[in-house]
C-alpha cells in the first residue's frame, strides 16, 4: 500500500507481476587457442569474422592450424569466437629513439614475436610548435597487404603536464606499440624553456600605439599581459640599443622570465628549470604587437620548452650536410669567382646556384642567416615540383654553422655540396661534402621459438592464477565450445575437458594424427588417449581445405574448426537439440577427407563414440556422427549423444543466469510460485519449438519448486531447491526398413 495515507482520495500503486523473463544464452560462442603470426599473448580476443582475426592475429600461417580452423569456423556458419594466441619464449620488438643529446624514448611492440620487427617509425618536428613538440608515425607492413596499418600521433610533448604528453597519448591510443621515456631523470634539471622571436629590424618602427600589447604564458601558468610604451620602451641611440631597451621592458613586465637580445632576436627565457619550464607568447587582447615582433610560433618565432631537450630526434632524418664552424671573416659578400655553389639533392643534379646575399650585418649569426635564406630560396627554385627541392632547408646551427637538408626523409634522401667549376665560395663557406646514408627506423629484437610436443602442455594449460593458456578465458563471460586445433596430447585434452565441464562448455577434439586408419582410431578410443567425458566429442578423419597461401591447393587440416562452425549453423537453423550430423550437415570448404570411410569401417568407429566425417555422392563431405566421448555402447551412458548434452548445458546456463534474482528473496511459497512461473515459461517455450520429446507439456518437461523440494530444514539453511526435468530428443542413428512380400490372394 502507499507509504503515507494523508488526504482523502484515490491512491494508485503499481504491483509487481512476478514475471521475470528468462532469456536463453548463446550456444555456439567458440574459444580457440593456438599459435598465430602476431597478436596479444595469453589474452582472449573477441573476433566476429575472419577479417577480424586477420586484423588481430595476422591471418593464415602455413605451419599453424589455428588460422585455418578459425577460417573454417566462420565459413561454416560460426558467428562469434574468442581467440587465444600462444607462443614459446616470445620477446617484443623495440626501438630506442635517440634525442639530441642522449636517450629519449623507447617504443615496444604490444604483441610479442617477430611480427613487431615489421613496425617502422617516423618522427617529425614539423608541428604547430616545431621547437617543442613532435609527430610520431608508425607503419606495420606485412607480406599480406590487407594486414598493413598505420598510426599517427601529432603534436606530442615530453612534458608530463601537457595534454599531449607522449606516454598518455601513445599508450592509450596505439594498437601497435607502447612508449617509455628513457631519458635520465635529471636530464632537465638545468634546462630552461624559452621563446625566440624571428630576426627583427628596428623595433622603434614595430612598437606603435596600435601595436603595443602581447601576452606571455610562463611554465603553463595564467597569461601575463605586457603593455609597451612606444615612447620609452623602444628608446635608444641605434637599433641594437632599442632592442635591448625593449627586452628590458618585457622582462620588467614578466618577473618570471629573463628577456635579452639574441643575434637580432628577442629571447624570452623562463627562470625556472625542469620539465615544466616553458615560455609561450600569445597575441595581445588588442593592439597586438606579437606579430610585428615575430614572437610566437604562429608569427615566425620559435618556442622551445625545456622538455624538448629530451624529445626524439627526427627519424629517419632527412639527409643533411653541415659546414664546419665559421668565423665572421669567412662570410663575405659574393664576388666574381666566389659566388657559386654546386648542389645535388636526392641524386638529382648537380645544379649550380649563384648567390648575391648581403654580408653587411655586423654579427656572424645575422650574416649566416642571410646566406641560408638565399641558398634555400635558390635551391627550392631549381625544381619546385620535386619534394626534395621544394622542402629543402638551409638553417643556421648554433650561430656558427650552416646546415643544408633535403626535403625528403628516409633511405633515398641525400645532399651533396661541392665547389662550382672555377669558383671558391663553397670552400670559403666550408660547404663541401656529402650526407651520410639515412637508415630507416624500425623496431627489432622481436622473436619467438617454435614449440614442440614437449612444450605444448605448459603453453595450452598454462597458469590459472596468471590467466595463461586456456585460462585466459577466465576473463570471458561465456563460451560454449572449445577448439584446440591439431592438439591431441592426452594431458591437454584431459585438462581442457575438465575446464569445459566447469564452464558448462563443450570440447571438440581432433582425431590424433597417428590414427590414420579406422582400426587405429578405434584402438585409440579404447585407450586413455581421449578423455572419457560427456563434455567432448571427437571427429575422424582430418580434412582437406583450400589453402589461400598456395593458390587454393588442398591442405590437410584439423576438422575441429569446421565442426564448430557446423554446430553454430545447426543451432541457428534447427536448434541446439538437433544433432549436428546427417545429409544437411555439409562441411563447407572441405574438398575431401584424409580417409574415405566405408559403412563397415564407420560401424567400427560409431560404437566406440568416434564421430565420422564421410563423403557421399551428391552430398559431399558431411558430419556422420553425434556421440560424445561417453558414447561407447559399453558405457550405456545417458549423455551419449551430443545434442542431448548440449541442450542440457544450454538449459543449465540459461537458468543459472536467469535465476540470479532469487538470491536473498524471502524463501516461501510466493517465491516458489514465481520460480515455477518463470522457469515454466522458459521450458514451455522450448517445448513449443520442438526441443523435447512428448506430445504435451506434462510429457515433455517439469518444473517443481514447493514444500516437497524445499523442506523447513532447507529453509532454515537458506536453501531453495528447484527441480527441472526434460524429455530429450535423441537422434535416429539407425533407420531400419522392414520389407516383406505380400502374399498373393486367390479369388474365393
Amino acid at each position: 500500500m502507499p507509504s503515507v495515507l494523508s488526504y482523502p482520495g484515490v491512491y494508485v500503486e503499481e504491483v509487481p507481476s512476478g514475471v521475470r523473463t528468462i532469456t536463453g544464452v548463446s550456444t555456439s560462442v567458440t574459444a580457440f587457442a593456438g599459435a598465430a603470426r602476431r597478436g596479444p599473448l595469453n589474452r582472449a580476443v573477441r573476433v566476429q569474422s575472419f577479417a577480424d582475426y586477420e586484423r588481430a592475429f595476422g591471418g593464415l600461417v602455413s605451419e599453424y592450424e589455428l588460422g585455418y580452423a578459425v577460417r573454417q569456423f566462420f565459413q561454416n556458419g560460426g558467428g562469434e569466437a574468442w581467440v587465444i594466441r600462444l607462443a614459446k619464449n616470445a620477446s617484443a620488438a623495440f626501438a630506442d629513439l635517440p634525442g639530441a643529446t642522449g636517450a629519449s624514448l623507447r617504443l615496444t611492440a604490444r604483441d610479442e614475436g617477430a611480427a613487431g620487427n615489421a613496425i617502422q617509425v617516423q618522427v617529425s618536428h614539423d608541428t604547430a610548435t616545431p621547437g617543442s613538440t613532435f609527430t610520431l608515425s608508425l607503419q606495420y607492413t606485412s607480406a599480406n597487404a590487407t594486414e598493413n596499418r598505420g598510426e599517427t600521433f601529432a603534436d606530442l610533448s615530453m612534458n608530463s603536464s601537457d595534454a599531449r604528453y607522449v606516454l598518455d597519448v601513445v599508450n592509450d591510443g596505439s594498437a601497435l606499440v607502447t612508449a617509455e621515456v628513457t631519458a635520465p631523470a635529471n636530464a632537465l634539471s638545468a634546462v630552461k624553456g624559452a621563446s625566440y622571436s624571428g630576426v627583427v629590424g628596428d623595433v622603434a618602427t614595430l612598437v606603435t600605439p596600435t601595436a603595443n600589447r602581447l601576452q606571455v604564458v610562463v611554465n603553463g601558468d595564467a597569461p601575463v599581459e605586457v603593455v609597451l610604451d612606444p615612447a620609452t620602451d623602444v628608446a635608444g641611440a641605434d637599433p641594437a640599443a632599442r632592442l635591448a631597451t625593449l627586452a628590458g621592458a618585457i622582462a620588467g613586465a614578466v618577473p618570471s622570465i629573463t628577456c635579452t637580445p639574441d643575434a637580432g632576436r628577442l629571447k624570452l627565457e623562463s627562470k625556472q628549470t625542469g620539465e615544466r619550464s616553458s615560455v609561450r607568447v600569445l597575441p595581445g587582447a588588442g593592439n597586438d604587437a606579437s606579430a610585428a615582433l615575430k614572437l610566437g610560433s604562429v608569427n615566425g618565432g620559435t618556442e622551445v620548452d625545456a622538455a624538448a631537450a629530451i624529445r626524439p630526434a627526427e627519424q629517419p632524418g632527412g639527409a643533411a650536410v653541415t659546414s664546419d664552424t665559421l668565423a665572421l671573416a669567412d662570410v663575405t659578400a659574393p664576388a666574381p669567382g666566389a659566388e657559386k655553389v654546386s648542389v645535388s639533392v636526392d641524386g638529382y643534379g648537380p645544379d649550380t646556384v649563384t648567390l648575391a646575399y648581403s654580408a653587411a650585418a655586423p654579427g656572424l649569426a645575422d650574416r649566416l642567416a642571410a646566406v641560408a635564406a638565399e641558398i634555400q630560396a635558390k635551391v627550392r627554385a631549381l625544381k619546385p615540383a620535386n619534394a626534395a627541392y621544394a622542402g629543402f632547408t638551409a638553417t643556421v646551427e648554433g650561430g656558427t654553422k650552416l646546415r643544408m637538408r633535403s626535403g625528403t626523409r628516409g633511405p633515398g634522401s641525400a645532399v651533396q655540396l661541392a665547389a662550382a667549376s672555377g669558383d671558391t665560395l663553397a670552400t670559403a663557406l666550408k660547404l663541401v661534402g656529402s650526407s651520410a646514408p639515412v637508415q630507416e627506423a624500425t623496431l627489432g629484437g622481436g622473436g619467438e621459438t617454435a614449440y614442440g610436443p614437449a612444450d605444448a602442455y605448459n603453453l595450452f594449460i598454462g597458469d590459472r592464477a596468471a590467466r595463461r593458456g586456456i585460462y585466459a578465458l577466465e576473463a570471458v563471460d561465456i563460451f560454449n565450445l572449445m577448439c584446440l586445433p591439431g592438439v591431441t596430447d592426452a594431458g591437454i585434452l584431459a585438462d581442457a575437458s575438465a575446464y569445459c565441464r566447469e564452464r558448462r562448455a563443450f570440447l571438440i577434439v581432433d582425431a590424433p594424427r597417428n590414427a590414420v586408419t579406422p582400426d587405429a582410431m578405434a584402438t585409440l578410443a579404447l585407450g586413455s588417449a581421449l578423455p572419457k567425458t560427456d563434455r567432448a566429442a571427437v571427429y575422424f578423419p582430418w580434412v582437406y581445405v583450400a589453402d589461400p597461401l598456395k593458390g587454393g591447393k588442398p591442405r590437410l587440416s584439423a576438422p575441429s574448426g569446421t565442426i564448430a562452425g557446423l554446430y553454430a549453423r545447426t543451432d541457428a537453423s534447427r536448434g541446439v537439440w538437433k544433432a549436428p550430423a546427417g545429409t544437411e550437415a555439409s562441411l563447407l570448404g572441405v574438398q575431401k577427407t584424409d580417409y574415405h570411410l566405408t559403412d563397415g569401417e564407420n560401424g567400427v568407429l560409431n560404437p566406440r563414440g568416434v564421430n565420422a566425417i564421410r563423403t557421399f555422392p551428391g552430398v559431399g563431405p558431411v558430419a556422420w556422427g553425434a556421440r560424445t566421448l561417453r558414447g561407447d555402447d559399453k558405457l550405456a551412458d545417458e549423455w551419449k549423444y551430443v545434442p542431448v548434452r548440449r541442450l542440457a548445458l544450454y538449459i543449465e546456463e540459461s537458468l543459472y543466469r536467469g535465476t540470479q534474482w532469487v538470491v536473498f528473496e524471502p524463501n516461501d511459497e510466493p517465491l516458489w510460485a514465481q520460480i515455477r512461473l518463470n522457469l515454466g515459461a522458459f521450458m514451455h517455450n522450448l517445448f513449443r519449438q520442438g526441443a523435447f520429446q512428448g506430445k504435451t507439456p506434462a510429457q515433455a518437461y517439469l518444473v517443481k519448486c514447493d514444500a516437497d523440494t524445499t523442506t523447513q530444514n532447507d529453509i532454515n539453511l537458506g536453501v531453495v531447491n528447484i527441480l527441472v526435468g526434460f524429455a530429450p530428443l535423441k537422434p535416429a542413428e539407425f533407420v531400419i526398413i522392414r520389407l516383406q512380400q505380400k502374399a498373393g490372394q486367390t479369388a474365393s
